[in-house]
């Protein structure tokens, strides 16, 4: 598994309209194509929000880009977008995997061990 961690910084007064946004085209058309959304967040001044989206692997995160980018969800977004301007300042993405030797988070046995002493 693979995890893109998205980030957004936006004008606190967008909110509202930056999750319609997220909501309307951004979130069915990555679901259309195989992503699932972990979670999303926004912090507590709401001038950013965070996405965790999974992927089985960097290929199938790319593959469903380019699917994205060929749909009609797509161009509607980016005709929406124009529309309604600038919905963040700045974004950034990372990818990141789990520091789980098997996927799921499990205190290790010799750790466990030690809490029972």
């Amino acid at each position: 598994m693979i995890y893109r961690k998205k980030s957004y910084k936006i004008n606190p007064d967008q909110l509202e309209q930056f999750n319609d946004f997220f909501h309307f085209y951004l979130y069915p058309n990555q679901i259309k194509h195989g992503a699932k959304l972990i979670g999303r967040w926004v912090n507590e001044s709401n001038d950013k929000i965070e996405a965790i989206w999974q992927y089985e692997s960097i290929e199938q995160n790319e593959q469903i880009e380019k699917m994205i980018r060929k749909s009609e969800l797509h161009l509607n977004a980016k005709k929406k977008r124009a529309q309604l301007g600038e919905l963040f300042e700045e974004s950034h993405q990372e990818f990141l995997t789990s520091t789980s030797p098997i996927g799921i988070y499990e205190i290790p046995k010799h750790c466990l061990d030690l809490f029972q002493k």
